[in-house]
C-alpha cells in the first residue's frame, strides 16, 4: 500500500497520468500504449512498473499480450 503523497507523486508525472486515464477507458496491451504514447518499451516499462507497484493498474497476460 502507498501512501497518499507517493500517489500524488505518481500522479504528478503526465505520462502516469495519460497512461492511467487511457486505461480507464479501455484495456490496452503494452503495444498499444507503446503506439499512442510514441515511448519507447523501456520507458513504458517504467512507468507501467511504478503505477502497477502503487496498486493503481494491474497487469494481464493474455496470449503473446
Amino acid at each position: 500500500m502507498t501512501s497518499i503523497a507517493q500517489t500524488l507523486r505518481l500522479l504528478a508525472d503526465p505520462i502516469r497520468l495519460r497512461i492511467l486515464f487511457l486505461l480507464e477507458r479501455e484495456e490496452l496491451s503494452v503495444a498499444e500504449l507503446q503506439e499512442i504514447l510514441s515511448l519507447k518499451q523501456s520507458r513504458l516499462s517504467m512507468h507501467l512498473a511504478q503505477l502497477k507497484q502503487s496498486g493503481l493498474v494491474e497487469d494481464r497476460r493474455s496470449g503473446k499480450n
